[in-house]
């Protein structure tokens, strides 16, 4: 029985690590995209080529029917 319930604690260890390692991974990577300005810079321009795209999509969706000749 204690070889059960210690094998678990280090699956729960194992598994917690592995979680706050990543947590922590995926918000150094942000910090460093948003705080220099170089990457900012970069990562605004998609954002705003990703927003342009969409809203034309949205917007030929919609109203598209309007420009039929």
């Amino acid at each position: 029985m204690a070889d059960a319930s210690s094998s678990m604690k280090k699956v729960k260890n194992f598994i917690c690590s592995g979680t706050s390692n990543s947590v922590e991974t995926v918000r150094s990577f942000l910090n460093s995209q948003i705080h220099d300005e170089e990457k900012w810079a970069l990562n605004m321009k998609l954002l705003r080529a990703a927003g342009m795209f969409a809203g034309s999509i949205l917007l030929m969706r919609n109203y598209g029917d309007l420009m039929a000749i």
